[in-house]
């Protein structure tokens, strides 16, 4: 079997590349980015094609991992280069701006997996790790492939809006506040709220930092392409208002009223009870493992 990566040299399609090599299959990857592209493919043994076309016309799988917002074009560039029965599967953290060409593909009799992988690059391999799967056309066919080139994977299967929705929550929010977090913190003196910073602080400057670290292009997309986001945004701030003008107020009968109100809301949570001691393990962890690479899809 043969698999193209076109996105090849960013992380997850690095990643990608690994996991089909390990599995035996000869792997062409295309990039814009060709210098990297060619270590990437120097590095790990794969073949470098001089553009996506090249790289998806010797494919019997095509694996796009590129910005959201280019993967409609990319469908559009290999498709008349395609033959009836080749896979093309995406890996995008959004999906209602894809799904309509995934469908046009699926017409043209192109196998098409919708595929939202909830790990990063710096898991060691696919056992134990969870995809979403977006039904495009077939569930039950679709499924089954995605089982077949991802066995040790445990599937989830979840509709276009739900997926979106919750990625909205999920990716969206969980960004739009590190990034505010971290342009505040930023202007102050971070080595020393470290030296005074709790267990709190620490995993919230360990988080907000790990989203910097990645490439803001990324970010942006999934920001804007999902139309769930600026919903989730409003009720963000709105919520913040009201609880900046109990603040404000100096009202304690306010907050408590409002914290309390969130607090049962988390409570229907069943790992609520035990929180704090799961923040206390996370932080550990973090310290024990402090390289494993962060996923901006997660």
């Amino acid at each position: 079997m043969h698999a193209a990566i076109i996105g090849g040299a960013g992380r997850m399609g690095s990643w990608f590349t690994r996991y089909f090599l390990r599995r035996g299959y000869r792997v062409t990857i295309s990039d814009v980015r060709v210098d990297r592209a060619e270590e990437v493919a120097r590095i790990l043994g794969a073949k470098l094609a001089k553009n996506n076309i090249e790289a998806a016309k010797a494919a019997d799988i095509i694996l796009i991992s590129t910005p959201i917002n280019v993967i409609p074009s990319v469908i559009a560039e290999i498709m008349p280069e395609l033959e009836r029965g080749k896979i093309i599967a995406e890996i995008s953290s959004v999906k209602g701006g894809i799904i309509p060409s995934l469908r046009e593909a699926a017409r043209c009799g192109v196998s098409v997996l919708s595929l939202h992988p909830l790990f990063g690059p710096g898991a060691q391999d696919m056992e134990g790790e969870r995809i979403a799967l977006i039904p495009v056309s077939d569930r039950l066919f679709e499924e089954e492939l995605a089982k077949k080139i991802f066995p040790e994977a445990e599937l989830i299967i979840v509709d276009e809006e739900a997926h979106d929705r919750a990625m909205a929550l999920i990716l969206s929010l969980t960004h739009f506040i590190n990034i505010v977090f971290a342009s505040i913190v930023g202007e102050e003196d971070i080595g020393a709220l470290k030296n005074l910073g709790g267990t709190t602080f620490t995993l919230q400057l360990l988080l907000s930092e790990g989203v910097m670290a990645e490439d803001p292009a990324i970010y942006a997309s999934i920001q804007m392409d999902n139309k769930y986001t600026i919903r989730y945004l409003e009720r963000f701030m709105s919520r913040a208002e009201d609880l900046k003008r109990i603040i404000s107020d100096r009202s304690l009968e306010g907050f408590v009223e409002f914290y309390r109100a969130a607090q049962n809301l988390l409570g229907r949570d069943e790992d609520f009870a035990n929180a704090y001691e799961r923040m206390y393990r996370a932080l550990r962890a973090a310290q024990i493992h402090p390289s494993s690479s962060h996923n901006p899809n997660l």
